[in-house]
C-alpha cells in the first residue's frame, strides 16, 4: 500500500495530511489560515496555489480541510491536469497556535471582523502565524507502456533490527532497484509507489506469527542516493515474547509477478 503523498496523480485528488503539536502532544492550533503549494522549491515563483480556510467562528471551519482527530488534518487537493509533473511539490500550511485577538487571554477575543478591529489576514499578526512544510509527489495519470523484454528486480535491506519492550513503532526495510547503480530510472521510478507490499513472521521454529500483513511504501529519513525508498510495518513488540524472530517481505508488481526477499531477523529485547 503507497504512500499518498509519494503516488499523487495529475487529475486526480490527493489528501495531503498534516499532524500539529504543541510540546509534544498532538493539539489544534487556534486557526489553520491557508495552504500554499510549490512546485520544485519553495520560492515565490514557484508557487502555484493558495487554498484559505475559513475563519474559526464559522461553523464549517477548518474547511476545505477534513479533521481526523485531535491535531489531525488533510486537506483534498484535487490536482490540476495543467501541472507539469513528474515533480516534487510542497504543501505548506500557515496557522496560528493561539488567538492572536485575545490579548488579555480571558478567550474573549473572538469577533475577527475588521471592524473590531481584529483581522487574522491583517499583516501586523504575521509573527504571531507559525508554519509547516510538508513534501508530495505528482505524476502523470498513471499510463506507461513496457514489454517482456526487461525484467524489473529488487533487493532487500533490513534497516530495523533490535526492538525492546514495550515499543511500538516501524520495522523498516530499504528498497533498492538491481542493479544498483546502473537501473533504468525511467522503467523502474514511475511504478515503485505502487508496489504492494506485505510481511511474514515466524518464530526461529518456523511457528507462523504474522501472515502477509500490509506495509507501506514511504521515503527514508535522510539522503540516500541509491534507494530512498522504504518498506513499513508498524511492530508492536507486546504481541512478541522476548527472543528472535525471522520475516520476509513480499512486493506484487503491477503486472501481478512478485519479489520475495530472503529471510531477515529482528529481535526483541
Amino acid at each position: 500500500m503507497a504512500n499518498k503523498r509519494i503516488s499523487a496523480r495529475r487529475g486526480h485528488v490527493v489528501n495531503l495530511d498534516t499532524q500539529i503539536f504543541h510540546n509534544g502532544v498532538l493539539a489544534d492550533p487556534y486557526a489553520i489560515r491557508k495552504i500554499e503549494i510549490y512546485k520544485t522549491a519553495i520560492e515565490t515563483s514557484n508557487l502555484l496555489a493558495v487554498i484559505p480556510v475559513l475563519n474559526p467562528t464559522d461553523a464549517l471551519y477548518p474547511s476545505p480541510l477534513v479533521k481526523t482527530g485531535v491535531g489531525k488534518y488533510y486537506l483534498p487537493f484535487d490536482v490540476p491536469k495543467t501541472y507539469e509533473v513528474p515533480d516534487v511539490f510542497f504543501d505548506l500550511w500557515y496557522y496560528y497556535p493561539e488567538n492572536p485577538c485575545d490579548e488579555d487571554g480571558t478567550g474573549t477575543g473572538t469577533d475577527l471582523s475588521p471592524e473590531a478591529g481584529c483581522d487574522l489576514d491583517d499583516p501586523d499578526l504575521e509573527g504571531e502565524v507559525l508554519k509547516n512544510c510538508h513534501r508530495f509527489w505528482i505524476y502523470p495519470d498513471g499510463w506507461q507502456g513496457t514489454d517482456d523484454l526487461s525484467v524489473i528486480n529488487f533487493g532487500f535491506e533490513p534497516m530495523s533490527i533490535h526492538f525492546n519492550k514495550p515499543e511500538l513503532r516501524p520495522l523498516e526495510v530499504g528498497l533498492m532497484p538491481l542493479p544498483l547503480y546502473d537501473y533504468d530510472y525511467n522503467l523502474v521510478a514511475p511504478i515503485i509507489p505502487f508496489l504492494e507490499a506485505t510481511i511474514t513472521v515466524e518464530t526461529r521454529n518456523c511457528e507462523l506469527l504474522v501472515d502477509a500483513e500490509a506495509m507501506t511504501i514511504g521515503i527514508r529519513q535522510g539522503s540516500y542516493r541509491a534507494n530512498p525508498f522504504v518498506l513499513r510495518w508498524t511492530l508492536d513488540t507486546t504481541r512478541f515474547l522476548i527472543g528472535t524472530y525471522r520475516y520476509k517481505v513480499k512486493i506484487t508488481m503491477p503486472d501481478g509477478t512478485t519479489r520475495v526477499s530472503k529471510w531477515m531477523i529482528f529481535d526483541v529485547g
